[in-house]
């Protein structure tokens, strides 16, 4: 079985960024659920996706509170991460909330919290346009799994129905691909991983195994073919041996 793609790259992350503004909308009208997803927290704090992730890594976790492991698909640093909506807004009122004595320092302060908010967005906008590069050429790894970097390295992103793994982002159809977004639904991951948890059917699921043993088998054999010549070497070299013998050298010792 093969995995065939249903859409590029581009119209992935189109249709991603229109997911999480209607994640937004529907949690600004109070709309279930209360929680959004780690894209649209960072979207509404205006920080970077990975800018949270930073946060959360910190002892203690700085930034808005939020909800690990709503979503059992993988364990861990992989676990499910959600930010309670009125959280993010509380939280964003307080950091911009000024007390009696900022707005007494204010115009002071306006120049340089003006060159600060520039200098947030120069950053925001390069680590974005990385985090575009990265992420085209990371998706589009999937239709050429070849290596065992390919599938035990490489982080992919899947679509995610409730707790369980539908298939690759740019494999699945358009309504998988819908629900997963609209519900917050994309888990990363290599496929090593995504094949260690529960996917929606076996159907679903065995392209990536296909190719994931394909890959396990073609590694093999150009092991088992490398090992064959350095035999056909040793052998040669043995058959072909002259009468100096030379003293043995240790690998990778230094001339005294």
């Amino acid at each position: 079985m093969t995995i065939e793609l249903q859409r590029t790259e581009e119209q992935y992350l189109a249709l991603q960024a229109t997911a999480v503004d209607r994640e937004l909308e529907r949690a600004a009208a109070g709309l279930p659920p209360p929680t959004v997803s780690t894209k649209a927290a960072a979207k509404f704090l205006g920080v970077h996706f990975d800018t949270l992730g930073e946060w959360r890594r910190r002892s203690p976790p700085l930034g808005p509170p939020f909800q690990k492991g709503v979503g059992q698909v993988g364990a861990g640093l992989n676990q499910h991460v959600r930010y309670l909506y009125s959280d993010l807004v509380e939280w964003q009122n307080a950091r911009l909330g000024k007390s009696p004595k900022e707005r007494r320092l204010q115009n002071d302060l306006d120049l340089a919290q003006q060159r600060v908010r520039e200098l947030e967005l120069e950053l925001s906008l390069r680590q974005a346009k990385e985090e575009l590069a990265k992420l085209q050429k990371k998706l589009g790894r999937i239709a050429n799994l070849a290596t065992l970097s390919d599938v035990a390295v490489v982080s992919h992103d899947w679509a995610l129905l409730g707790d369980r793994i539908a298939g690759h982002v740019l494999a699945v159809d358009d309504a998988t691909l819908a629900q997963a977004l609209a519900e917050g639904g994309v888990w990363e991951g290599t496929v090593e991983d995504a094949l260690g948890q529960p996917w929606i059917n076996t159907e679903s699921r065995q392209p990536y195994q296909d190719a994931f043993l394909g890959v396990l088998a073609a590694t093999q054999h150009a092991i088992e073919a490398s090992r064959s010549r350095q035999r056909a070497s040793d052998l040669e070299e043995r058959l072909g041996g002259g009468a100096v013998v030379a003293d043995p050298v240790r690998p990778f010792a230094k001339d005294p």
